[in-house]
């Protein structure tokens, strides 16, 4: 038995790409450090280069990187893993959470030794609470319109899913997608202010209100919320796939031309939570439907925005890619031609998630701590490190250590009683031996006293006769 495979240890396995791009780990990659750590005890994971190794837990440092605490309990391993709930999605936020744990949707076999269960996650199942990485690129579900009937119905985990995947589902979001913004209100002020795409001052709280939506300052940063709206969809471009089933929304520099920040594509006024204003016009489906919008992509200065309207019509796979056989487009170079796929399943009304072996992964955002017990073992990424934890159970290497001290005892008792027998048995036979010796040698000592006492007894009976004739003789 291996030394490192100890008693209910948690075995960590990594692996890290030589290359830190976006934090992404390249599962096609041969420029792979691997390493293996046994932990008995609290400590954190710390990536030095492109080695992780256990340490303690003293920060970011140069060379050194925290990738997460990992706290023992009754025979328990914590892994740390804290995020902000209800969150603005804007840029500072969105790179945060690249810092988190992702669960690993990955199927590529090159890298997880085959089809191996161990080796692979459990299905995931998506709720509108999921982040979703692909490549360098994050999703989230911002809309589901699902009926049965008249009865409305949110998206499921079925029982079969694993525990990550249910306790995402129990969490809240973790970004607020409809962000609140603030409204020019004229009675709070003299200075005659000015819309800075139509250059006029007239306001409709209601329908078209004089909003702030970016980090302009002075006489720029009001404007008319249709104005921007107009100005948006200058740059709009709709792309639908073969089956008509979806349709994606995609508009280049979506955020202000001066500031570079990104819009929202949804907002509400502050102190008006009640209506909601969209920046580009969705048109909604009669059928069953989700919605999915990508969180802010900074390139270049500039943002870049999808909207996709997904039709939930039958259980076809619905794929998602940069190629042109993909249902989904997604033009970004990180994304492979056939990223990944969804599946949705009427029986228990679940949208599945399967990655397509894609170069960099399919991910979803673990926002929570989580604890692994025995037996129990998970896939993560943590930027551009892998990692596979395992518990190992305890009891049954006990058990195995019983087994063998049992065989051991076992064949010691049958040796020795072998043993044993096999003298007793040596020792019977030479007592045999002896006795037939003996009793040998006895009947040969008995006949030869019989031959010797008849012997003497026919000498002695010759001499008697003997000595009769002698005196018939001298008689005569």
């Amino acid at each position: 038995m291996s030394k490192i495979d100890l008693n209910g240890d948690l075995i960590i396995s990594t692996k890290t790409w030589d290359k830190d791009t976006n934090g992404l780990f390249d599962y096609c990659s041969k420029e792979i450090e691997s390493k293996k750590e046994s932990i008995r005890d609290t400590t954190c994971l710390i990536r030095e280069n492109n080695s992780v190794k256990k340490g303690l837990n003293e920060g970011n440092k140069p060379g050194k990187e925290k990738l997460c605490n990992i706290i023992k309990e009754n025979n328990k391993y914590l892994f740390e893993n804290k995020i902000d709930f209800n969150m603005e999605p804007n840029e500072e936020n969105i790179a945060k959470i690249n810092n988190n744990l992702w669960y690993v949707i990955n199927d590529n076999s090159k890298l997880n030794g085959g089809p191996d269960n161990k080796n692979k996650n459990p299905n995931y199942y998506l709720t509108n609470k999921d982040i979703i990485k692909l490549g360098r690129l994050k999703f989230n579900i911002i809309e589901e319109s699902l009926y049965s009937g008249d009865k409305k119905y949110e998206l499921n985990v079925p029982e079969n899913a694993s525990f990550i995947n249910k306790q995402n589902s129990e969490q809240k979001a973790v970004f607020d997608m409809v962000k609140a913004v603030q409204c020019l209100l004229k009675e709070n002020t003299e200075e005659n202010i000015l819309c800075r795409i139509c250059y006029s001052e007239e306001d409709d709280k209601i329908n078209n209100p004089m909003v702030h939506l970016c980090n302009c300052k002075g006489g720029i940063n009001y404007a008319h919320f249709n104005c921007i709206k107009a100005w948006m969809k200058t740059k709009l471009g709709i792309l639908r796939n073969r089956k008509g089933t979806i349709k994606t929304y995609y508009i280049p520099r979506f955020n202000c031309e001066i500031c570079k920040k990104p819009y929202p594509f949804r907002f509400n006024l502050e102190g008006n939570e009640n209506k909601i204003y969209e920046l580009i016009d969705i048109e909604r489906p009669r059928c069953n439907y989700i919605i999915m919008e990508s969180l802010d992509q900074v390139k270049e200065n500039n943002n870049n925005k999808y909207i996709n309207v997904i039709k939930i019509i039958n259980e076809n796979d619905i794929t998602i890619g940069r190629g042109i056989e993909a249902d989904i487009k997604i033009n970004d170079i990180s994304v492979s031609r056939l990223h990944c796929k969804l599946n949705f399943n009427f029986s228990n009304k679940s949208l599945q998630l399967t990655d397509l072996k894609s170069k960099f992964g399919t991910l979803v955002l673990i926002q929570n701590s989580f604890e692994l017990k025995e037996k129990e073992n998970l896939i993560i990424q943590a930027g551009r490190t892998l990692i596979k934890a395992e518990v190992k159970e305890k009891k049954k290497i006990f058990a195995c250590k019983k087994i063998k001290e049992e065989q051991k005892s076992k064949i010691e008792k049958e040796n020795k009683n072998s043993f044993i027998n096999k003298i007793l048995k040596e020792d019977n036979k030479i007592a045999i031996n002896l006795e037939d010796d003996l009793n040998k040698n006895l009947e040969k000592f008995f006949f030869a006293k019989i031959d010797k006492d008849i012997g003497e007894q026919i000498i002695e009976k010759e001499s008697n006769n003997n000595s009769i004739d002698m005196e018939l003789d001298i008689n005569d």
